[in-house]
Order: C-alpha cells, then sequence, then structure tokens
C-alpha cells in the first residue's frame, strides 16, 4: 500500500521521496502540475450534508446550554440560554460547523489513506483568539487560519501522526474598510448616544432602507428622528487563560465533543469572555435605555454592542424583530444561518414564505427603476464562496463550488462555437476573492469583465439583452423585480429546494428561465435568437415570476404604508 505525507493547506510543501496526499483542492496553487493525490470531499455527499445540518444544530444547542451555565458562571450572571444565544450564538454555529467539517476530512484522509505524517507548524496558540465575530469572520477563510485549526484538532485528537516543520504561521490583521465618517454622520450619531436615556417606543438598527426613508418613518411613527448608529469596534484585552481553561471541563464525552471541549476556550472570542463586562457598559452608552421595540436587518450577527443590549432588552419584554435580507433564506431545504436568525427573533419577517411578512424595501424600491435593455451583451452573474467550508445550507458548499466552475467554463466553450463568445459579460464582486474567477473564465476566451464597484446592477443590465444568474440569492429577485429577461443557471444536486420552492422552480424550467446543465442553457439562446423579450413578456414566463415574487420576493411600491401600519398597529398593542 502506498504511503503518503498530507497536505492540510498549501502553506507547507512536501518536499520528500514520499508521495503527497492533498487533503482538498485549496492545496493546490493554480497552474500547479505536482504528482499527488486527494482526499474526496466530505461534503460533496449531499445526503451527508444535509443528516450534519441537523447533527450540527444538536451539538449547537447542547454547547450553548454548557457555556450558559459558564459563563454565568464566570460573569456572575443568571441569564437563560436565550440570552446568550443572541451574544455568541453565531459564532458558536460557525466555529462548530468548522471544526466538525476539517475534523471529517482527517478521519476521512486516515481511513482511506496510508499516511505517513502531516506537518506541525510553528505557532502561538493566544495570538489566534478573535476579539470579536468580525474576526473570526476574516479569518476562517485564510490558508493561515486553516492550518491552524487543522493542527489543533490533529493535537486534540492524534488522528494522525505529525512532523514538527520550521514554518511560522503568522496571524495576518484584516483591515476592515470602515470608510470616511463623514462630519454629519458622527454628529446624528453623538445626538443619537446624548438621547439614549429617554425610553423608545421604536429602535431601528441596521436595517436595510434609505436612512431619509429611515428619518421619514419615524416621524410618521411619532419617534424621535435622531437614528443613526455607527458600529463600534469593540476593545481588546488581554487574554486570561485562567478564566478560559474550566469553561468545558470534562464536558464533553464523545471524541469529537472532546475536540469540542478542548477548542472552544481556546478560541471563544476576546469579547465574550475578558472584554464582556465592557462590551455591556459600553452599549449603556450607545442604545436608549428601554426600546418596546427593536428592528434590525443585519446587526443580529455581527454588531457585539447591538447583540448584548439587544438580549438584555428582550430579557426585559422588549420586542426584537428581525428582518430577512437573503433571497436564499425562503427557497432553501435547510439553510444555518437563517435558522439561527428565525431563532433569536420575538417576530421573523420574510419576504412572502414566513408566518409574518413584509416587502422587501430594497426591492420595492428597485421596481420603480427603468431597465431599457439597451445593449446585446449577455450579462453572467457567477456565484463565489470559500474554498474551506463555515456554515451548512442547500448551496455548494466549500470546494464543490469547482464543479460549478466547470459547468460555467464548459457553457462557455459551448456557446464560442455559435460566435456568442464576445457577448459574454461577466460582473464579478468586487473585494475578497476565494476562487481566481477572472483567470478561470479568461481561459474560455471571455475578455468583458465588470467589477461591482465599477457600475451598478442596473448600468450592467442596461447594456445586455439577457442576464444569467448562477446562484438562488437575492441577485436573482433583483432581475426579477427589474423585469428584465433573466435565467438561473445552477446545478440542481448543489441547490436542494424547499417543499414550497419547488412549483415555483418546476415551473421556471418549464418556461425556459431555470437551467440545470449548460446543454440546456445554450439551446434555450440558440431557439430565442436574440429574442429575449419578445419570450419573456410572454405570459407562461410572466406569470412563473409573479408568482415566485408574491412568495419569496414580495415588494410593493407603497411599502413604506405598509411597514408604517405594521409597526404602528403593534405599538398600540404593545402600550
Amino acid at each position: 500500500m502506498t504511503s503518503f505525507v498530507l497536505e492540510t493547506t498549501p502553506l507547507d510543501r512536501n518536499n520528500s521521496n514520499t508521495k503527497t496526499l492533498l487533503l482538498g483542492d485549496w492545496c493546490n496553487f493554480d497552474g500547479e502540475n505536482r504528482d499527488h493525490q486527494k482526499v474526496r470531499y466530505y461534503w460533496g455527499n449531499r445526503n451527508q450534508l444535509a443528516l450534519d445540518h441537523h447533527k450540527i444544530f444538536l451539538l449547537f444547542e447542547a454547547y450553548l446550554d454548557k457555556l450558559t451555565l459558564s459563563l454565568n458562571s464566570i460573569h456572575n450572571e443568571s441569564f437563560p440560554v436565550d440570552y446568550w444565544r443572541i451574544i455568541i450564538g453565531p459564532w458558536l454555529y460557525y466555529f462548530i460547523c468548522i471544526v466538525f467539517e476539517r475534523h471529517q476530512m482527517l478521519c476521512k484522509a486516515s481511513k482511506d489513506f496510508d499516511i505517513k505524517y502531516t506537518h506541525m507548524p510553528e505557532y502561538s496558540q493566544d495570538c489566534w483568539k478573535p476579539n470579536d465575530f468580525l474576526d473570526f469572520k476574516d479569518n476562517f477563510s485564510n490558508d493561515e487560519w486553516n492550518y491552524y485549526i487543522y493542527s489543533e484538532i490533529l493535537k486534540s485528537s492524534k488522528i494522525i501522526k505529525t512532523k514538527n516543520s520550521n514554518y511560522r504561521l503568522k496571524l495576518k490583521k484584516t483591515k476592515r474598510n470602515e470608510g470616511y465618517i463623514k462630519i454629519i454622520k458622527s454628529i446624528i450619531f453623538l445626538l443619537t448616544k446624548i438621547n439614549n436615556k429617554f425610553t423608545k417606543n421604536i429602535v431601528f438598527v441596521e436595517v436595510d432602507i434609505p436612512q431619509i426613508k429611515l428619518y421619514r418613518l419615524l416621524l410618521r411613527l411619532k419617534s424621535f428622528s435622531f437614528s443613526y448608529y455607527l458600529r463600534v469596534k469593540p476593545k481588546v484585552f488581554k487574554v486570561q487563560n485562567d478564566l478560559r481553561k474550566d469553561l468545558l471541563k470534562n464536558a464533553g464525552s464523545k471524541n469529537f465533543e472532546k475536540i469540542l471541549d478542548q477548542l472552544i476556550p481556546k478560541n471563544i472570542p476576546i469579547s465574550y469572555i475578558e472584554g464582556y463586562r465592557d462590551l455591556v457598559n459600553e452599549s449603556k452608552t450607545i442604545f436608549p435605555k428601554k426600546a418596546q421595540l427593536i428592528i434590525t436587518s443585519n446587526a443580529y450577527f455581527s454588531n457585539e454592542h447591538f447583540k448584548v443590549w439587544a438580549a438584555l432588552q428582550k430579557l426585559n419584554d422588549s420586542q426584537l424583530w428581525v428582518l430577512v435580507h437573503g433571497g436564499h433564506h425562503g427557497t432553501a431545504l435547510y439553510n444555518g444561518p437563517g435558522k439561527l436568525t428565525e431563532d433569536i427573533a420575538s417576530r421573523f419577517y420574510a419576504w412572502g414564505w414566513g408566518e409574518y411578512n413584509l416587502p422587501s424595501s430594497k426591492l420595492s424600491i428597485l421596481r420603480n427603476k427603468k431597465i431599457f435593455n439597451q445593449g446585446n451583451k449577455i450579462l453572467f452573474i457567477p456565484y463565489s464562496v470559500s474554498k474551506y467550508s463555515n456554515h451548512i445550507d442547500s448551496s455548494p458548499i466549500g470546494p464543490s463550488f469547482n464543479d460549478c466552475i466547470l459547468m460555467h467554463k464548459s457553457f462557455f466553450k459551448k456557446i464560442s462555437h455559435y460566435g456568442l463568445i464576445n457577448e459574454i459579460l461577466i460582473r464579478l464582486k468586487h473585494g475578497k476573492q476565494f476562487w481566481d474567477l477572472k483567470s478561470e473564465y479568461e481561459k474560455c476566451n471571455i475578455e468583458n469583465f465588470v467589477y461591482s464597484n465599477q457600475e451598478s446592477l442596473t448600468d450592467s443590465i442596461n447594456r445586455s439583452a439577457l442576464t444569467i444568474v448562477t446562484y438562488d440569492s437575492t441577485v436573482f429577485l433583483e432581475t426579477l423585480t427589474l423585469n428584465t429577461p433573466t435565467c438561473l443557471f445552477i446545478r440542481k444536486d448543489f441547490w436542494e429546494m424547499s417543499d414550497q420552492a419547488i412549483e415555483c422552480f418546476d415551473s421556471f424550467f418549464e418556461c425556459g428561465i431555470l437551467h440545470y446543465d449548460e446543454e440546456s442553457l445554450l439551446n434555450h439562446i440558440i431557439d430565442l435568437n436574440g429574442n429575449y423579450q419578445e419570450w419573456w413578456v410572454s405570459d407562461l414566463v410572466q406569470n412563473s415570476v409573479n408568482s415566485f415574487l408574491n412568495q419569496f420576493g414580495l415588494s410593493d411600491k407603497n411599502w413604506e404604508e405598509i411597514w408604517l401600519n405594521e409597526f404602528k398597529d403593534n405599538l398600540k398593542f404593545f402600550n
């Protein structure tokens, strides 16, 4: 049987005479041609992914209970589980997902191959403790952090033999682009803080509506109009390992739980241990002393000051309403972050599919935009995820996305035979790139690219005759709301749909909007022969689009009135 040296990340290469085993696609640099074998991706099995979605939530709830006891003891509190759910829940869920998947990949490698050893880098453990959720999020997709977490799992489990290397891990601090804070914004934030001693009927924090419309809404609700909350970065405190060492002492009984028992105390953010008391005190200077109704669509995951304030307010009978902000939440068969969102809310507001619904402000504003489709481009909007998985939902996870790239490239090669390759315009996301999509697509002779910071989505659509969206998310809802010719191009086996969504997606498939493979999409484009608008305005297509949007992308030209009446009626009830 052939023996291997395992590479967990691309940072420390195997230079021995022993053959190389790569743990995943993330280990190889682009264009490398090395003699190696690769471990098949554990979550490439979609049935296993669905099973693990439920298994991880059982683990999450069990560890949330354990940490509630420990954190109450450390901080001399007596808060219930749901208080700590709001504060530590997002980090705990993502951390368990990550450690679970990394552990399973190491187990699979050990089971399927004869591994002599893998390299263990040098590092100082304390350097890797995140200050808050955003620090954690900045790190979990990069090679350095993943080399660290693989090493920590190997230390705790002894799954594979290790050999020390001279490679020194260095934590690269991500510079958050907080932008230039204009003087007027700082003044409004100061005035907001000055008036926080008063009880507020309603408080909006990080809601997806323009500020001017927010003020208009507040005035009509007869609430004080100063309402502008800039994010305040939590202070960094010195790590106190004596506080952490007994956090989960002997809590787990199974092998994987023993790993979590060791890794959670080492990696829980400083803001929840050493910086917790300061976080609580500082939040009191930012937010109102009391609010009857708190509404957010973004702050509940990573705004640490908001989370500790909202958790205490909810404990004291305030209502925490969370508004959905992502399109895939409603259509997905399972969605881990979406479940977290619904679990923390007193009420969760969806865009048509939920128990409580409000029209999307973003989509409602967008529906008034005029689209002219003056160009002849075929706008292609690709999806991109981290090469290293970090949560579970029914979409391409981690290296599974490589199969989607292969499907895209196959489509480009096929369409080039019909002389249409120069009409393809790729719209790429600006910012951190997990996959070098531009280089991959250039291999197919594509020359037309635009980044999302260079022009608006509507401008890109206006110079295109057809838009191809490669993921079921808000962008797809936006193109449908704009009522512009659109195709959804996805792998069926990577996008499992909820029972409620299946009928709509079947309708999309029948009328030519939805395509599960490159042949289907290519034939649709060739058959239309440029007559995209004629196809789009047909009754079959329009009925399918309208039915879908009514269930999953609700918008209304009178959305402000609908929001006003919903909030006003409930405030009367609370009073």
